[in-house]
């Protein structure tokens, strides 16, 4: 049984694979007819004149209206071939075959469009499914960073001013002065590790970097602890970049995984929402009384939060025009495709406002963004100007709501008070008639930058 919309997706044929069974299916059931009855292969003088539609209907449903539509042409075409080799006339008994050839191509052209409409639908769920997917994996994670922070913060660090979150956000600002030159885990990546190691009591590991062909790249390996010899082929290492979680000696056991002097006691994927692994951490010391269930799903939440890191430090570094396109081009197409409406907000900063008053503005909008939300500021002589917001899967209507909830907010910022007249807010519906280019002109002696961190 089916656990995953995405296992119900319809997996369609090779395109060569499509065009030889409609040919096969439209043609054999005319060979069927003439082992029947030779004199009459399409059996169309014994009342039986449905044999010809089954080849445009069964076509049509499996693989949509254009395949539907071509096999009842051909279905046509054989009727009129069949009446010139029996007859002698491509068009023979016209009142009786006409009738026949106008019901074969509506046959076909009805079966076809009703499956693309089923597997447009399809589509569209599942697209929407993966969003939701995604906003529920991001709140899940927070939700657990938040329960292990104040477990914490009630056992162990009661006389402690600072929980784990605020490490992880002192860590997120660290990356967020990064420049376009610097690659976070080579300038960051021995941080990272002491992070982890210090926050999950970690007595050695090693961070071994991901390319993008998510190969594991050895000779950038990152130690803590000191060095060990370690097999880059382990069984629990492949089994991680495999499954995409985190393996420890219990679960490698429980699957099979052959850990015979192993050296590792886990392996942690630095992993964010979208399944992209950027390094896994290896594990080889730590202490007995930590080796639980509880302190290992601690790491899991801990790899997955500095993997979410690191794809936003690789978005603000990749910040360019095209990414920010890509990303828009992405809902314009799932709203050409699928009919999946998003919204495109602007909000407009008038000169009359202040660098600093534009900044805390911008941070509040970026401060109420869903996980799937994305934002960039467009700047002009070091000004910000402008502030782009991406609400995807997100009506029309729900822009009167959030409007006013920002209009609020800002109302409600020390030192703005009625400075709000000088913001002003209007908004675009992505639904696939303009472009990512169109939705996002480019203007001359601007730069664009990421706001969503």
């Amino acid at each position: 049984m089916a656990t995953h919309i995405d296992e119900l997706q319809p997996a369609l044929a090779p395109r060569w694979l499509r065009l030889l069974e409609a040919l096969v299916i439209t043609l054999a059931l005319p060979m069927i007819g003439w082992l029947i009855n030779p004199d009459d292969p399409l059996l169309l003088g014994s009342g039986l004149t449905w044999l010809l539609a089954i080849a445009p209907l069964l076509v049509g449903m499996r693989y949509g209206f254009a395949m539907g539509f071509s096999s009842a042409l051909l279905s046509v075409a054989v009727m009129g071939l069949e009446g010139w080799w029996y007859h002698g006339s491509l068009i023979n008994d016209r009142a009786q075959r006409l009738p026949i050839a106008i019901a074969l191509i509506l046959v076909g052209m009805v079966a076809g469009e009703m499956a693309d409409v089923w597997r447009r639908r399809l589509q569209q769920m599942a697209v929407i499914h993966r969003a939701q997917s995604t906003r529920l994996e991001e709140f899940v994670r927070h939700y657990q960073l938040l329960r292990v922070s104040h477990d914490q913060l009630a056992e162990r660090l009661a006389a402690n001013p600072f929980t784990l979150r605020d490490a992880l956000n002192a860590l997120e600002e660290k990356f967020q002065s990064l420049v376009t030159s610097q690659e976070p885990l080579t300038h960051h990546g021995n941080e990272l590790l002491n992070f982890l190691a210090l926050h999950a009591r970690i007595q050695q590991a090693a961070l071994l970097p991901v390319d993008h062909l998510q190969r594991l790249t050895p000779q950038s390996a990152i130690w803590f602890g000191g060095e060990t010899p370690l097999d880059w082929n382990d069984p629990m290492l492949r089994a991680c970049l495999e499954q995409r979680r985190m393996i420890c000696l219990r679960s490698a056991m429980e699957q099979g995984i052959n850990i015979d002097n192993a050296p590792l006691l886990a392996v942690v994927p630095l992993i964010d929402v979208e399944e992209r692994i950027y390094a896994v951490v290896a594990v080889t010391a730590m202490p007995f009384i930590d080796f639980h269930r509880g302190h290992l799903h601690l790491l899991a939440v801990l790899g997955a939060q500095l993997g979410d890191m690191l794809h936003h430090a690789q978005h603000t570094l990749q910040g360019s025009s095209y990414d920010r396109h890509a990303v828009v081009a992405q809902w314009v197409r799932h709203a050409r495709e699928y009919q999946l409406t998003s919204l495109l907000v602007t909000i407009d900063f008038s000169s009359q406002l202040s660098n600093a008053q534009v900044q805390s503005l911008i941070d509040t909008v970026v401060n109420q963004q869903r996980g799937l939300d994305r934002s960039w500021v467009v700047t002009q002589e070091g000004r910000p100007q402008r502030l782009y917001v991406l609400l995807p899967l997100t009506q029309q209507r729900a822009f009167a709501i959030y409007a006013e909830r920002l209009q609020e907010i800002f109302a409600s910022e020390p030192g703005l008070g009625e400075d709000c007249q000088y913001i002003t807010i209007t908004y675009q519906v992505i639904d696939g008639r303009l472009s990512a280019r169109k939705l996002l002109p480019r203007h001359a002696n601007q730069e664009v930058s990421y706001a969503h961190l």
